[in-house]
């Protein structure tokens, strides 16, 4: 019996040991089918992680990493999503403030070009290119003595290159351009760059020589008549009153210049109300006949006296105009003087007519009004030459030639005139050839 018991021993070891490495080789093959299935699944969220950055890279900021179940994975992908979002925040900040600096640089109307440290264009904005007449492919890439073409403007670069501070000059170019240029040393990361800001002074230019013209002439104007009153009264003074006849005449000559001293004083008060608004126009519909025959009539007599036809071309069928009646009889009662007193033994001709009768020249001046009707006196006087015609409305102007014929006046008929003109809403220009007469036009709107 005890040896028939060993075997049955010795068999059950045997399917132990074999349910122990059956065990054993299960867990093995479930251990390798989880850690294959682990791996598949980090390798998948690696990948995605690996195709979001990749994507955020090339400039796809509006993408999102999906939720990866739980664990350090799903926390990391948590993290990232949050650097993402906070990355995009900034990203976005700082496009805004680039957008609103390029809005800036757009419009704003002073020129402004950014060099680097060589001199060569980076960056320039609309105002600056139109200051120099050039365009952004011409200038950026070139250097800024390209770009600038003005011996003063590079200058005033290479100085602040040399010195390495901040120049500041106010330079003219040509004949119609007047800048003021700064140009500033900057540090941009590991070296020097500049910033060229050209402001367009021009017009303050323009206004201060206007300024400087009007004081210059307001005091010419008065020096004459009131050295002709200091004559009379000297004259007065040294026995001349002690002949009657001569003091009569001296006493008219006093009169003629305090009267001229009277209408300087008056048109300059009107053309400072009319200037300031203080003076009201009343429009109302009126009918262009009797904005024109009260002039006519009123230098008829100066006109046969000076061997002048005064001709009158206005169409009974023209639409009635809506004007301040009295203001625009002022109007037309300088230009007709005008004319007159630059005209000898010719013609001037007051016309009216509809823009569709007007000359390809006046249709060229009026393509952007509203309907009106156009008026015109012409001349065949001496004209004016073309130095003189772009100045003629200002304040106390008078051409050379005006000056050495003696012409009477103060220089500010014009001036009124072209201010009662826009506060109808209309425009007032001239035409001239010099030796051929002039023709000044005026528009006023159709009721």
């Amino acid at each position: 019996m005890v040896y028939l018991a060993r075997p049955s021993c010795y068999g059950d070891a045997r399917c132990v040991g074999t349910a122990v490495l059956s065990t054993t080789l299960l867990l093995l093959l479930l251990t390798f089918l989880l850690g294959l299935l682990i791996s598949n699944r980090l390798e998948q969220q690696i990948n995605q992680l690996t195709a979001l950055t990749q994507r955020l890279l090339s400039g796809e900021r509006d993408t999102t990493l999906p939720r990866q179940g739980k664990g350090e994975i799903e926390e990391f992908s948590r993290n990232y999503s949050q650097l993402v979002d906070q990355d995009n925040e900034v990203i976005a900040h700082l496009r805004e403030e680039r957008d609103q600096l390029s809005r800036v640089l757009v419009y704003m109307a002073d020129g402004v070009i950014i060099a680097d440290h060589i001199g060569r264009v980076r960056q320039i904005n609309p105002a600056g290119y139109r200051l120099l007449g050039t365009t952004a492919e011409k200038a950026v890439g070139h250097t800024l003595a390209e770009v600038l073409r003005h011996h003063e403007l590079i200058n005033l670069w290479q100085r602040c290159q040399q010195e390495g501070v901040e120049q500041m000059a106010a330079i003219e170019v040509g004949q119609n351009l007047f800048l003021q240029a700064v140009i500033t040393p900057f540090q941009q990361k590991e070296s020097q760059a500049y910033l060229v800001i050209l402001q367009d002074l021009t017009t303050i230019r323009r206004l201060e020589t206007v300024r400087r013209d009007f004081i210059s002439n307001i005091s010419h104007e008065l020096r004459t008549p009131l050295a002709s009153l200091r004559a009379v009264v000297e004259t007065l003074q040294v026995g001349a009153l002690d002949d009657p006849p001569a003091a009569r005449r001296f006493l008219s000559r006093a009169d003629h210049e305090v009267d001229t001293l009277t209408q300087m004083v008056e048109e300059l008060l009107e053309l400072s109300r009319i200037e300031s608004g203080r003076v009201p126009i009343r429009l109302s519909p009126t009918a262009v006949c009797d904005l024109i025959q009260i002039p006519v009539e009123r230098f008829k007599a100066q006109a046969k006296r000076d061997k002048i036809k005064l001709i009158l071309n206005v169409p009974e069928d023209l639409p009635y105009v809506f004007a301040d009646a009295d203001r625009m009889q002022q109007v037309v009662n300088n230009l007709v003087h005008n004319a007159l007193k630059f005209t000898r033994e010719g013609t001037v001709t007051i016309s009216a007519f509809l823009p569709e009768d007007a000359p390809k020249s006046v249709k060229r001046e009026i393509m952007n009004l509203s309907p009106s009707v156009i008026f015109s006196v012409e001349d065949s006087g001496v004209g004016i030459t073309a130095e003189d015609l772009p100045r003629i409305f200002e304040r106390f102007y008078k051409s050379d030639r005006a000056r050495t014929r003696g012409q009477g006046g103060t220089g500010l008929g014009l001036a009124i005139a072209r201010h009662i003109v826009h506060a109808h809403n209309g425009r007032l220009w001239a035409e001239s050839k010099e030796g051929k007469g002039s023709t000044f036009y005026f528009t006023l709107r159709t009721a």
